[in-house]
């Protein structure tokens, strides 16, 4: 078995659902995170990524790798 440590899709979607459920409506869940019912569905749907508010909302902790700089090398 491998480890890993990142949520697939289908687990975020889970996640999402889950919270969804906790709503009379979709629109309701959406008025919560500020945004419309629509951009909402998308992102359930799978036409958009779901945002760091949602993913927030849902219970799923978003974590990015730090910034790295690096010097240019001379033209």
């Amino acid at each position: 078995m491998t480890r890993r440590n990142s949520l697939t899709y289908g687990e975020r979607l889970g996640f999402v659902r889950r919270w969804l459920d906790t709503f009379r409506s979709e629109a309701e869940a959406a008025r919560s995170v500020g945004m419309t019912r629509q951009s909402l569905n998308e992102m359930t749907n799978g036409s958009k990524p779901f945002t760091d508010k949602v993913l927030k909302a849902a219970g799923v902790k978003v974590v990015r790798p730090p910034v790295e700089y690096y010097p240019m090398e001379s033209l």
